[in-house]
């Protein structure tokens, strides 16, 4: 699979196998595999997490894409069995009730248990059509420039669509997973993935 990120990813970042260069200087530092992991990613996306065991991914979603649905599904309950931690990335751009329900989630008290109240009914709004009953929110300034970041990042990480999923392998490596896989697959994926050393 092509996994590996090979393109430019936000702020002029490149990733060279496993190192991270600034690619808009002459002699550009360079950022581990690891910097880029532990100290990039969780400072320049805003996610909402789940779980807190097992190796950890960044699954960008938007609040209308099916297959986002469906992926969630898939990993919850790995989440549940402590075998995955999932950092949600909400973007929106899919629909134009996209960002009012992404808001929903991200100005929410409690971000993650609105995401979870809105996966037990997205899925019959979108069988059905009817969205009247998604829960929304009209997005603030900070909650515009978040959804504006995720979604530059996610760009720039060579993703065009929803879902997307970024994850550090065991070898050290960033790797990609553009669309959605399966169950099976995102099983079988798990043994291959970092585990956060304690």
């Amino acid at each position: 699979m092509r996994w590996f990120l090979r393109g430019a990813l936000a702020f002029g970042f490149l990733l060279a196998e496993p190192t991270l260069a600034v690619a808009h200087t002459s002699e550009p530092p360079e950022m581990t595999a690891g910097t880029f992991w532990n100290h990039f990613l969780p400072h320049h996306i805003t996610y909402i997490q789940d779980g807190h065991a097992g190796p950890v991914i960044y699954d960008f979603q938007d609040p209308n894409c099916p297959y986002c649905h469906v992926l969630y599904e898939h990993e919850a309950p790995l989440i549940a069995a402590g075998k995955l931690t999932v950092r949600y990335v909400p973007v929106a751009f899919l629909t134009p009730q996209s960002p009012a329900e992404a808001a929903a989630w991200l100005q929410s008290p409690h971000p993650l248990h609105a995401l979870k109240h809105f996966e037990t009914i997205i899925g019959p709004a979108l069988r059905s059509g009817r969205y009247q009953s998604l829960p929304k929110t009209t997005p603030t300034p900070a909650t515009q420039k978040i959804l504006h970041q995720n979604l530059t990042i996610m760009s720039e990480a060579g993703f065009e669509g929803t879902p997307a999923i970024l994850f550090r392998a065991k070898d050290g490596k960033i790797g990609r997973i553009p669309g959605a896989i399966s169950e099976t697959d995102l099983k079988k994926l798990l043994p291959h993935l970092w585990q956060t050393k304690d």
